[in-house]
């Protein structure tokens, strides 16, 4: 081969698509600490196709969350910072804490993803849980946003599952806070202390240890009330929402607070003889809301609300809204 074919042969090379895409792991390569695990030394360094993450005792928890479209497209920063707060929650519900994030973006260049990680990183630093890796595509013809979460159970797991008939359905929400935008999305995080944000986080893990809660589920994009529904189908039971006993911050509409997203919020299945210890505990977090607001029971699963001692169903045992709902053996 001739020194100009050798050249040729390099320029077509040096072109490829696929080379230059990697171009795109520079952004987020700018904005994500590069050595989150400093005690494993070298090869925990990102840049190789896996994050080494340190060993673990206990049970491994994995969760992934995807961003609505819109949301990304009208308020990326609020979409990247969301991106991470859910994901955190999932593994708190769960009675965990995280251990490292990963994300996925696809969009339209720099323009594009540039708020998005922003959003990510903060949502990082806040609450000192590392992002670790993801994948990047700055060609896409659409913005899209995923982000997974890894985390580890020390001990027990608040399994949706494990509520038993005759646990109170407790309500666990920060109510510092105030709904984001014309979104319905209660944001008691983003101007928050960070110390209290981790302190926050850490309690659910904490309930676990001590066995007061017995299951938990954090509130979703359902709402309280959709939130409940899952829950009920998760462990097969009743849920009945004393909808007089929920706590809701002054001047907020009731529909509009029982369905929201709020940024620390959690439906806990407690033993009645729990109940006590856990207000104790709680009381130790200014600004958290913990309410005993309805009941597990043994009967027919589903949803029922309660009002001015009126009772209406609002989803029975053939609503199947998941898929996931308890195996019933004979």
């Amino acid at each position: 081969m001739s020194a100009i074919e050798l050249q040729a042969l390099s320029e077509q090379l040096r072109s490829l698509p696929g080379l230059l895409s990697k171009r795109d792991i520079q952004e987020p390569a700018a904005v994500f600490e590069h050595h989150p695990f400093p005690e494993l030394g070298e090869a925990s360094r990102l840049g190789d196709d896996t994050a080494l993450i340190p060993p673990q005792l206990g049970s491994l928890l994995l969760a992934c969350e995807g961003m609505q479209p819109e949301l990304v497209m009208e308020d990326p920063w609020f979409a990247g910072w969301s991106a991470v707060l859910v994901n955190l929650s999932d593994i708190a519900a769960m009675g965990g804490r995280p251990l490292a994030l990963v994300n996925s973006i696809w969009g339209q260049g720099h323009e594009t993803a540039q708020p998005l990680l922003e959003g990510m990183r903060f949502a990082c630093e806040k609450f000192a849980v590392p992002m670790v890796g993801g994948h990047t595509n700055n060609q896409s013809p659409y913005s899209a946003l995923s982000v997974s979460v890894l985390g580890i159970a020390d001990g027990p797991v608040l399994s949706a599952r494990a509520a038993q008939p005759g646990d109170a359905l407790v309500l666990l929400i920060d109510g510092d806070g105030s709904f984001y935008r014309h979104y319905p999305f209660w944001d008691a995080a983003t101007n928050a202390d960070p110390e209290r944000l981790r302190a926050q986080l850490s309690l659910l893990p904490k309930l676990a240890h001590a066995r007061i809660a017995r299951a938990a589920k954090d509130i979703s994009m359902g709402g309280l009330v959709g939130t409940a529904v899952m829950f009920a189908e998760a462990c097969s039971l009743r849920i009945t929402i004393e909808l007089d006993a929920i706590p809701r911050p002054i001047g907020i509409n009731e529909l509009s607070w029982l369905s929201c997203f709020p940024s620390f919020g959690f439906l806990l299945a407690i033993p009645q003889t729990e109940l006590l210890t856990l207000q104790e505990l709680v009381n130790l977090y200014p600004g958290l809301l913990c309410e005993r607001i309805g009941r597990f029971e043994g009967k027919t699963s589903g949803v029922w609300l309660e009002k001015d001692c009126q009772t209406h169903q609002l989803c029975g045992p053939m609503s199947s809204l998941t898929g996931f709902g308890a195996v019933v053996t004979s």
